[in-house]
């Protein structure tokens, strides 16, 4: 079969994937992200970038913030944030464009992993706890237990083996790799650092004793756990989106019957184009909020931020990134001097571009490898906004923009809505960008209607209806 994400939810209905536990984990569904993404790599060439390994540098300053003693008690709402956080250019303070404005309304406590491994600051919030220890704490664990090949360790692979390599022997004839000798090891991981993170949040939580938790991308370690947590204690557990999901995104992509543990208790989504998008099981409840930085920020960009007509902002994607750098530095090629072009990275990429991407050396092309704008700067001024699949899109048409879809990976699928809906066009090559662009062809649509209205009131009217309970 080809791995589709219909496909891969058959094989896991059938094979009963995310029913398998092994010491109150469900090792199948803690992993099936990069297992499905290990079946495409190996068939369909599609994969999604990994971070680097930590350096000891950076374990030593994680190991530091993991001395600092976790100080906040009785919380109402406790966030889960990424650490991903944006510079804001008139304030100098870097913004965590979910977490921020909602804690500063309630008594919270914001935790935060090490996003690019590291933080930036300052922050400007007095609420913020770096989760360091989390991530310092399962590197060595994991390290050690395959150094000395721990009696734990040993258990451990020995029973991930007992019931997986079946599955494994089936994924393989049913899509053709055979994953089973790469995949066992980082299952055995992938439960170090579960329980790890289990064990410290929980020491969080003992203290924190929140009435909410609201996460920010559920399938983080620090989520998992959380959720697990919630579901063993009480806490009610909600994540918040990140951005748009698609319908080829394996963890927004489940069978109605898979009630797991380590799922959220509510699925807070922008839009009502996302409903019948997203597909969590059945107990996991849906609730249409919005995004508040957005609704808030628009008119100050674009106030400060002019469009400019010439202007045309690329947006890159880590699974399509080469593909989409090539095509715009032929387009900042072919459009010589009379355009701007504005070449966006994902912040995944921002370490190794230059290496993987070297085309985009050219001053042609304005490359932008760091955060110290939001992307809403660069759709507040741009034109046009070209990209693939990626919640950028959703917001450059927020702010006006027109768009030109690029045909890789599976964008056909994913922005169907847009193609066939919409009209907005889909092509393969640079020339037909620059077509599309000299004819004003590029596709647009109402800006309004991107995102749900209201958004900070729909949010602090869902968290008051928990927490009052």
């Amino acid at each position: 079969m080809e791995p589709t994400i219909e496909n891969f939810l058959y094989f896991e209905k059938k094979n009963k994937c995310n029913q398998i536990e092994i010491e109150g984990m469900h090792v199948w569904a803690l992993y099936r992200y990069e297992i499905h993404n290990a079946i495409k790599a190996q068939t369909v060439g599609r994969t999604e970038e990994t971070e680097a390994a930590f350096t000891k540098k950076e374990l030593i300053t994680m190991a530091l913030n993991a001395l600092k003693p976790f100080m906040y008690r009785n919380v109402d709402v406790l966030f889960v944030g990424n650490g991903r956080r944006t510079k804001n250019p008139d304030t100098g303070v870097y913004e965590d464009i979910y977490c921020d404005e909602i804690a500063k309304k309630y008594n919270s406590v914001i935790l935060e992993h090490p996003e690019n491994h590291g933080h930036c600051q300052p922050n400007g919030m007095n609420n913020v706890y770096f989760t360091d220890r989390v991530a310092f704490e399962t590197n060595i664990a994991v390290k050690l237990s395959k150094k000395l090949n721990t009696p734990k360790r040993q258990r451990r692979t020995e029973e991930v083996k007992a019931k997986l390599a079946p599955i494994f022997d089936e994924l393989k004839k049913e899509f053709g790799p055979d994953l089973k000798d790469k995949l066992i090891p980082e299952i055995v991981d992938r439960m170090y650092y579960i329980d790890v993170t289990k064990k410290y949040c929980g020491k969080i939580l003992d203290k924190a004793r929140p009435k909410l938790i609201i996460e920010i991308c559920y399938y983080a370690m620090e989520c998992y756990a959380m959720n697990m947590l919630g579901h063993e204690r009480g806490i009610p557990t909600a994540e918040y989106s990140h951005g748009f999901a698609f319908p080829t995104h394996t963890p927004m992509q489940y069978n109605p019957e898979d009630h797991l543990n380590e799922l959220p208790d509510y699925e807070l989504v922008y839009s009502e184009t996302q409903l019948p998008i997203v597909n969590l099981p059945g107990n996991v409840k849906m609730r249409t909020v919005g995004f508040p930085f957005f609704e808030k920020q628009r008119a100050h960009y674009q106030s400060a931020n002019p469009k400019n007509d010439k202007t045309i902002c690329f947006i890159s994607t880590l699974t399509e990134g080469e593909e989409i750098s090539k095509v715009a530095a032929r387009t900042a090629e072919l459009l010589g001097d009379e355009y701007h072009i504005i070449y966006k990275l994902h912040p995944k990429e921002f370490g190794y571009y230059k290496e993987r991407y070297p085309w985009l050396n050219t001053p042609k092309l304005d490359v932008i490898d760091n955060g110290e704008n939001h992307i809403f700067k660069y759709l507040a001024e741009s034109a046009v906004v070209v990209s693939t699949r990626t919640a950028s899109v959703w917001e450059g048409i927020g702010f006006g923009c027109k768009t030109i879809l690029l045909n890789f990976g599976d964008t056909v699928v994913n922005m169907e809505y847009f193609i066939k809906e919409k009209n907005v066009p889909i092509v393969d090559t640079a020339e037909e960008v620059v077509d599309l662009i000299k004819t004003d062809s590029a596709g647009y649509v109402e800006p309004d209607g991107m995102f749900e209205p209201n958004a900070m009131h729909n949010i602090c009217e869902f968290i008051d209806e928990v927490i009052k309970k």
